[in-house]
């Protein structure tokens, strides 16, 4: 579905589920998956999964359980690898990387078929992203504001695991290059250590068939 928005040092694995081989998980994965109330999580689950394993064989780290913190939910990854998973409308994706390369990793998928109230922007838009959207057509403020909302997400998945900082939806400001397929970012708040307030950075989304995935790394 998605090729890779990363570097060669980054391994990154979509799939749907109905392309996705019958998958055993580990028995500590299975675990986690029989907690899910529902079969469309636990496949979810399996599914990420799985996604997680294809990227990990690039550095032969396949066999080893991905587990999940119960608080947060985040994936436990082995102490070498930095990774992030995400799903969305029978999607799938995972990345990962060494951590002798990257910092972080976040991606996220949302399904743009998905009806959203467009007021959601005044819990998710910082005033100078409300003020943007504001100016524009309604298919388009639409658009973006999937993508901004996206982005953030990427954005906290990327810097959770190593900072412990939950970042809100109005710690970070978005500006979308729509021509090259970016968004900028600017974080208003520190993060534990790894970036203070102030840090800029950048990332990518992509749009296939209606749905968006956006991703960072550090």
């Amino acid at each position: 579905m998605f090729s890779s928005p990363f570097p060669e040092f980054i391994s990154f694995f979509c799939e749907h589920l109905s392309s996705s081989p019958d998958f055993l998980l580990h028995p500590e994965e299975e675990v986690i998956s029989a907690s899910f109330g529902s079969s469309k999580r636990r496949a979810e689950f399996s599914l990420g999964r799985y996604c997680a394993r294809r990227a990990l064989s690039k550095f032969e780290l396949e066999s080893v359980p991905i587990l999940r913190n119960t608080e947060s939910r985040e994936p436990y990854w082995p102490k070498s690898v930095r990774g992030s998973i995400t799903h969305s409308e029978g999607f799938a994706a995972a990345a990962v990387g060494l951590a002798k390369d990257v910092s972080g990793i976040g991606i996220d998928l949302e399904s743009l078929s998905r009806v959203v109230d467009f007021n959601i922007r005044r819990h998710v838009c910082v005033d100078k992203e409300r003020e943007f959207l504001e100016s524009l057509p309604t298919e388009q403020a639409n658009r973006y504001l999937r993508i901004i909302f996206s982005a953030k997400e990427s954005i906290f998945k990327c810097f959770f695991p190593i900072s412990q900082t939950y970042l809100y939806f109005q710690d970070a400001e978005i500006i979308i290059d729509d021509k090259n397929s970016e968004f900028s970012f600017l974080l208003s708040k520190a993060c534990n250590g790894i970036t203070s307030a102030g840090f800029q950075h950048s990332g990518r989304f992509s749009i296939k068939d209606d749905l968006l995935l956006t991703s960072i790394y550090i």
